[in-house]
């Protein structure tokens, strides 16, 4: 029997949709991609930071990351077979944190124990002796990473399961998905802005940022906004030796970038509205970003901005968890709404959601608290660590 599954976005969480199907090899099976920007210009995908870590608050984003970072792994070692890798670079994340902070950073870091994560943790002794570039006045406990996280190419992710998607048989479509069509209580059609159409068995919204506004079509209320965030590739003329990827106490994200660091934070509340222009926010490297790292780290008072640019997180306004299931209509699905950790967890979601459209359940990793229903039930999956 024929079937054609149909997936609205082609950035790293529906391309590896597409290619966790495609190695089902069910028969008779047609995979679809449409994506409106085939440049990805303004891709999440393209324009993440692509960390992976595993020291998160709740457990299902843990796994994901735990096979998420097996997986990258894998990609790097098999470069010679494909031609191309990730660039996966292993660097443990460090958080630092204050007297108000420190029990909930003790917390993450025994659920994170518990699941088998590698861990070292500090005293702000223990902070200056191990990263002497650091001030830690005002510090009371830290903790690092030691093995399972790390950064990647965002770019080369989404490349790499587009390319095998496409060699495995999936079709590419270009277009811009405006509304689904239904008959009943089921999706027939997903309608391009151009006016074409496209029919389907099963319709996957993997459209990220732009997500909410399809799912509305059929009475979907997404929680799913597209919010700005600002990046700065800056240089510093001291070299700062052995640093991990740091998580300041104001939330100041910063990590090595070659020979230079990149720095984000994120707004603040009343800053950080829907669908902004991706125009890069200079202030908040001036009011909020320059003045705590030169704190944190003195020779940091030298710092000068090379580079910057702004990109879409896909931000779940309710619990910053992604929504991952069935919704809606009952050939209608979702991925989406990872806020800022879709990109290290787009290899489990892909192979989680690969399973519950062939088989009808989850195999391997279970992703049902990520359920849609979740949204409407209250039992909300709150994501402390989201930066």
């Amino acid at each position: 029997m024929s079937e054609r599954i149909v997936i609205t976005g082609g950035g790293a969480m529906g391309c590896s949709i597409a290619y966790f199907l495609s190695l089902q090899k069910m028969p008779g099976r047609e995979i679809w991609v449409i994506e409106k920007d085939p440049t990805y210009r303004i891709a999440s995908s393209s324009l993440s930071a692509s960390s992976i870590r595993q020291q998160f608050s709740t457990p299902i984003c843990i796994q994901l990351s735990q096979f998420g970072y097996d997986f990258f792994s894998s990609c790097e070692r098999e470069k010679a077979r494909y031609g191309a890798g990730v660039d996966l670079v292993d660097c443990g994340y460090l958080f630092v944190g204050n007297s108000q902070q420190e029990s909930v950073l003790r917390r993450r870091s025994a659920l994170a124990r518990s699941l088998g994560v590698e861990l070292r943790e500090h005293s702000a002794a223990a902070l200056q002796q191990r990263y002497p570039w650091m001030n830690v006045s005002d510090l009371t406990y830290g903790v690092e990473g030691l093995a399972g996280e790390g950064w990647f190419d965002g770019y080369s992710v989404m490349q790499w399961f587009r390319n095998r998607a496409r060699e495995a048989g999936v079709h590419f479509a270009t277009g811009e998905a405006a509304a689904y069509r239904t008959r009943g209580d089921r999706i027939t059609h997903v309608e391009l802005t151009d006016g074409r159409e496209i029919s389907g068995d099963t319709f996957m919204n993997a459209s990220g940022a732009w997500c909410a506004p399809l799912a509305k079509s059929v009475g979907v209320d997404l929680p799913v906004r597209p919010r700005r965030r600002s990046a700065f590739v800056v240089s510093c003329p001291t070299s700062i030796p052995d640093m991990p990827i740091l998580i300041d106490t104001s939330g100041v994200y910063l990590r090595r970038e070659q020979n230079h660091f990149l720095c984000i934070v994120s707004p603040s509340a009343e800053m950080d509205l829907d669908n902004l222009p991706l125009d890069v926010q200079f202030s908040e490297f001036d009011e909020i970003i320059w003045p705590t790292l030169a704190e944190r780290i003195p020779a940091f008072e030298a710092l000068r901005v090379e580079h910057a640019w702004a990109g879409y997180y896909e931000y779940n306004i309710l619990d910053q968890n992604g929504i991952v299931g069935q919704s809606g209509p009952e050939n209608s699905f979702v991925a989406a709404g990872f806020s800022g950790h879709g990109m290290m967890h787009s290899p489990g979601v892909g192979r989680a959601m690969a399973e519950l459209l062939t088989f009808g359940e989850f195999r391997t990793l279970d992703l049902s608290p990520l359920s849609p229903a979740r949204l409407t039930s209250g039992q909300l999956v709150i994501e402390e660590g989201v930066y």
